[in-house]
């Protein structure tokens, strides 16, 4: 039964580790270091592909970026 309990609690541990590390990777703009970003989603019915990328709400940068996708305000 002990087995069972530190199987059990080993599984539970891990699987939080996980969800953890799937959560949003990017936290902070790359440009100008604040924390406040935007995810931005656009969806192209032609191609059925949702494309998403990171908008920065500081007022003094304003760039957007992701997965190859980089402009300027």
């Amino acid at each position: 039964m002990k087995k069972v309990f530190i199987l059990l609690f080993v599984i539970i541990i891990l699987s939080f580790t996980f969800v953890s590390c799937i959560n949003d990777v990017i936290t902070y703009c790359p440009f100008c270091g604040q924390a406040s970003l935007k995810e931005v989603s656009k969806y192209d019915p032609v191609t059925g592909e949702t494309t998403i990328h990171y908008k920065c709400t500081n007022s003094k940068c304003g760039k957007e970026f992701g997965a190859g996708f980089i402009s300027q305000p």
